[in-house]
């Protein structure tokens, strides 16, 4: 598990999802609805690039494109009781880019792969 907090710049979005079933009967007067299975979300990553090694997130990411990680995010923070989204996710990309004149960035795209919680640190 590594800490990319200090590059990111957007997270998201990132949370719990269930798809919905119809469970409607005939004579029903208005539709109904039960929870169905978690949807699979994708979720992005980006911020500033840093090729540093070993700590940058040129260094995690580039190297776990195709792999299925554990994925911790704290939207405010990681301090006891702030809330946590936790799961595993599938790393599908991993790109750069840049623009004259402007720093470079990095993008990053996940999808989950099982459960997603969401608790707290």
């Amino acid at each position: 598990m590594r800490d990319l907090s200090p590059w990111m710049e957007r997270v998201g979005p990132l949370g719990v999802e269930l798809d919905a079933r119809d469970v409607s009967g005939v004579n029903e007067a208005a539709a109904r609805t039960a929870p169905g299975l978690a949807v699979a979300q994708e979720f992005i990553l980006s911020g500033r690039w840093d090729d540093t090694p070993g700590i940058g997130p040129d260094a995690v990411l580039s190297g776990i494109v195709g792999q299925t990680v554990a994925v911790e995010y704290g939207p405010a923070g990681n301090g006891t009781g702030k809330r946590r989204v936790s799961g595993r996710f599938v790393c599908l990309s991993y790109r750069i880019s840049s623009a004259a004149g402007e720093p470079v960035r990095f993008e990053a795209k996940f999808r989950q792969d099982g459960s997603a919680a969401l608790g707290t640190w």
